[in-house]
């Protein structure tokens, strides 16, 4: 009885530590966590500035302010998947611009020649396919050095895939947009940026996965195979 109201009491404890320390250090956790979804690089200049899908108003812009600042010669725009809808309403003849048309429209307002701004045909429907779309559209190019523009929230997870996937022969530089509000302070107060950190987090766990059973099944392939030994018996 005493020994079960000994290991009470040190649970207890533990809760009550663990709580304290949860109220007065959450905000220094939190933050830490939010920090470390951007990844920024000292601004140098670059070869082709890639945007990336998504929110156009705010990535498109600041793509033309660093052509404009002579970061880059040219602007590559990805495409994403099409909206639900958007393809039956095409067929009957009703014609909405996707992000990719609203991002070409936004940087002619913007003064970026049509010649500086390539796009990529193909629709990705995650970071990864657009890491994939990038890579066979440089295939036979000569750009080495990319700017990858996108929110601030999605340039950690977009840097690890990206710089994964194109290998040490290109060099990549991520660009988090400036008036992008995600506050890495405060995320978690708002909605907008709470649903931003969870999603970027459940794709981070998603690229930890590929990467561990990639390692694994490396590991596998390049284990020695197994040594059968066989007795012989000797002749009497």
């Amino acid at each position: 009885m005493i020994r079960l109201a000994w290991r009470l009491l040190r649970l207890l404890i533990l809760c009550l530590v663990v709580g304290v320390g949860l109220y007065f250090g959450g905000p220094y956790l939190l933050t830490a966590m939010g920090q470390y979804l951007i990844t920024q690089h000292f601004p140098a200049r670059g070869d082709l500035i890639v945007v990336l899908g998504g929110e156009p108003y705010l990535r498109v812009p600041e793509a033309a302010r660093l052509y404009h600042d002579g970061q880059a010669p040219a602007i590559l725009i990805t495409n994403e998947v099409a909206w639900p809808g958007f393809d039956a309403l095409r067929q009957q003849g009703i014609v909405f611009p996707d992000n990719q048309e609203i991002s070409l429209r936004i940087l002619e307002e913007l003064r970026v020649p049509r010649s500086a701004v390539h796009t990529i045909a193909e629709r990705a429907n995650s970071t990864r396919a657009e890491m994939e779309a990038v890579t066979d559209y440089l295939k036979g190019r000569p750009a080495r050095r990319l700017i990858i523009v996108t929110s601030k929230s999605h340039t950690t997870r977009a840097y690890k895939i990206f710089s994964t996937g194109l290998g040490p022969d290109i060099r990549i530089q991520m660009h988090p947009v400036k008036s992008d509000p995600f506050d890495p302070a405060g995320w978690w107060r708002t909605r907008a940026d709470f649903k931003q950190a969870l999603h970027e987090y459940q794709g981070l766990a998603d690229f930890w996965r590929i990467q561990a059973w990639g390692w694994i099944v490396g590991q596998l392939r390049a284990a020695p195979p197994p040594v059968t030994v066989r007795e012989v018996r000797g002749g009497g």
